[in-house]
Parts: C-alpha cells; sequence; structure tokens
C-alpha cells in the first residue's frame, strides 16, 4: 500500500515538474533528459512512468480535464440563480488565468501537437466533450430545478460557453495584461448572465 501510494506521488511530482516545463518551453522544447533532471531521477526512471514526452503530455491534459469537469459540476450544483453560476464561472476563470496561466497554455499547446499526434488528438477531445458535456449537464440540472430560463437551446449553448471560454483563454495567454482590466471580467459575467436567461440589472 505505502509502495503504491510512494509510486504515485512520484508520478504526480513528475507530472507537475512536465507540465511545468511544457507550459513554459512548448513541447518541441521539452525533452525527457530536462523532464528527468529538473524531476532529480534518471532517464530510465522516467522511462519507466511515461514512454515519452508524447505521453506526459497526453496525462498532463488528462489531469486538467479531471480539474475542470469538477470546477463545472461544482458551480452549477451550487448555483442558484443564472447570476450566481455567472459569477462563480467568471471568478473560476479569472483565477485559472491570474494563478495557472499553465493551464491555458497547455491546452493549446495540446491543440497544436494534436494535429500529428493520435494519442494526444485523443486527449484532446477527450477534454472539449467532457467539459462541454459537464456544461450541458449542469444547464439542463439548472434549468430542471428553475435556477436558469436560457432561450437557446441547451446542447448548442453549451458549445457557445466552452469556445467563449476557450476565445477569451486565447486572447489573454497571448495578451496577459488584459486579465487585469476589471471591464473584461464584467462583461463576461452580465454575457452569461444573459446566455443563462437571467436579467441584465
Amino acid at each position: 500500500m505505502n509502495a503504491k501510494l510512494d509510486s504515485e506521488e512520484k508520478i504526480q511530482h513528475i507530472l507537475n515538474i512536465a507540465r511545468s516545463i511544457l507550459a513554459k518551453t512548448g513541447y518541441a522544447g521539452t525533452t525527457i533528459s530536462l523532464v528527468a533532471a529538473e524531476a532529480g531521477i534518471s532517464r530510465g526512471l522516467l522511462h519507466y512512468y511515461f514512454k515519452n514526452k508524447e505521453e506526459m503530455l497526453a496525462k498532463v491534459i488528462h489531469a486538467n480535464i479531471e480539474t475542470s469537469v469538477d470546477i463545472v459540476e461544482n458551480i452549477f450544483h451550487k448555483g442558484d440563480s443564472a447570476r450566481a453560476i455567472a459569477k462563480e464561472m467568471t471568478a473560476a476563470l479569472r483565477f485559472i488565468f491570474e494563478n495557472d496561466p499553465d493551464f491555458f497554455k497547455l491546452l493549446f499547446e495540446g491543440w497544436a501537437v494534436s494535429r500529428h499526434s493520435a494519442l494526444v488528438d485523443e486527449k484532446i477531445k477527450d477534454l472539449y466533450s467532457r467539459f462541454r458535456d459537464a456544461v450541458a449537464s449542469g444547464l439542463k440540472q439548472a434549468a430542471a430545478r428553475g435556477v436558469i430560463a436560457p432561450l437557446l437551446a441547451l446542447e448548442g449553448l453549451a458549445a457557445v460557453i466552452t469556445g467563449l471560454i476557450d476565445g477569451l483563454g486565447l486572447q489573454l495567454i497571448t495578451e496577459p495584461e488584459l486579465s487585469h482590466k476589471a471591464v473584461i471580467w464584467e462583461v463576461l459575467e452580465q454575457g452569461l448572465v444573459l446566455l443563462l436567461g437571467g436579467t441584465g440589472a
């Protein structure tokens, strides 16, 4: 049991190192030697846990899937109004941009790599599918509870909200200073309120 825990902790440690390096130097600039050196282990041991950097990126993306789905499910579960849900979604997004910008850097890095890697392509598709499904499920549950009353088809709305988040993510990764402009977050929150069928007041 302890050996298994130690192994899982070591894998998580390596993944954290790989995540940081992949976000900083990009997939092309990341090497097995660099990750092994930063993690304080041999190349051989690193290969024991991960076949190659393609597999490392896929596992990093998988971890991001779990995190993002958990956040969405929690927001819709707790939200008791369109404004509350919009406020929490905006706050969560802002927190990620300001405290973990690597999250979105890795998303877009993964998309670029997915054009040449079947493994990463599968993970990126899984990420989008599960995140969009979590949003759609949250919308359906909130609508059933009478918490929101969107005028748009929920499946389409889930895709639009996902696209809105990604589009804003690309802008803020490209121009990080934009995240300090309060008006962007105010407009995002207000836009989500309207999309969710809340009032503009």
